[in-house]
């Protein structure tokens, strides 16, 4: 199974230190062979599979310093160019999908599986890329895209295909979570924002966390997924964090807690898509996500009420999610 990764950032490093971690076990689905890591300014390629002990000595570095780096070699040039099997697309996500939705949309037109944590192309292209899949008879797991390593897609997919999906609401960022919660213990906005950033829950570029456009993209993703829409970040109704205050007081007064809420829910004949900070209930299961975690509340039609949460720390778990739906597709390569 030869793999090409595109980005080097923070996922793409942990990713590539637990493949290494990982090998005696991944060996039994076929051992993913590394043949081409892209960063912005080049490629370092390696058709018979790169040394992954080589690559985490430089991780700090960078992929320059390695004798197999290919200047103003593309992403591109190299998922059109390089024989694979997968290519994970792991550049940041953008407000226009680019270049992310480019490499996607040309991995899979080479017929050439993909998997990617980067949610901006599956929010701004979600129908056209799985068709193009579907088409080209290839892979496009995106498990990575919603909440790092907690199960969503796997998890209906597998064990509620037979039942029937009917709303879901979630707690999905991190930054947001851990803000709130720093509020109700008396800091104020901007003071909890500076605590997010200095232990590492927020990056210094906020605005798409605390204004909910992070959630935003993430409700649509699911909405496409599980409901078969072909919704926009537009779609969504949202409002962030800046200004909640008084819900604070309001919810203390009732011993109660504020949680940055996604919401898919059916009103009437319709779906309605949003994203908000509520006042939940204290039987709430989402009250128990607390600090920087993330959870889902799905409500299906025999199954009832289902819920999920996982702790989250950082890259490394969002990383563990793109390499367990990379050994979803070496399973069935090794299958056959």
């Amino acid at each position: 199974m030869k793999i090409q990764l595109v980005g080097f950032g923070n996922v793409a490093k942990n990713l590539v230190g637990l493949i290494r971690e990982k090998e005696e076990t991944l060996e039994l689905f076929g051992f993913p062979q590394v043949v081409s890591i892209s960063d912005s300014k080049g490629t370092a390629i390696n058709r018979e599979g790169l040394d992954l002990d080589e690559i985490l000595k430089h991780k700090k570095t960078g992929l320059a310093a390695l004798n197999e780096y290919v200047p103003k070699y593309s992403a591109i040039d190299s998922i059109g160019n390089i024989d694979s099997d997968v290519v994970v697309e792991l550049t940041p996500s953008t407000v226009s999908g680019e270049p992310g939705l480019s490499h996607i949309k040309k991995a899979l037109m080479m017929q050439k599986n993909v998997v990617t944590a980067n949610k901006s192309p599956m929010v701004m292209s979600f129908r056209e890329l799985v068709e193009l899949a579907q088409r080209n008879s290839v892979r496009l797991l995106y498990e990575a895209t919603v909440a790092a390593h907690l199960p969503v897609f796997c998890m209906v997919d597998s064990c509620f295909e037979a039942d029937e999906l009917l709303s879901l609401k979630g707690i999905l960022n991190a930054t947001t979570n851990f803000m709130i919660g720093e509020m109700e213990k008396g800091r104020t906005f901007e003071s909890s924002l500076k605590k997010a950033v200095k232990e590492g829950w927020s990056e210094t570029e906020y605005a798409d966390d605390v204004d909910g456009i992070d959630s935003a993209r993430k409700v649509v993703i699911l909405a496409n997924s599980f409901f078969g829409l072909d919704a926009k970040l537009k779609d969504v109704k949202v409002k962030g964090i800046r200004d909640i205050e008084e819900l604070l007081k309001k919810a203390k007064r009732l011993k109660r807690k504020v949680k940055l809420l996604c919401e898919i829910v059916r009103r009437g004949n319709t779906l309605e898509l949003s994203v908000g900070p509520r006042i939940l209930s204290p039987d709430d299961p989402l009250n128990t996500v607390n600090n920087g975690d993330m959870g889902l509340k799905f409500s299906f039609r025999k199954s009832k009420q289902v819920f999920v949460s996982a702790e989250f720390h950082g890259p490394e778990q969002t990383a563990q999610a793109v390499l367990s739906d990379i050994v979803k597709i070496c399973r069935r390569y090794h299958a056959c």
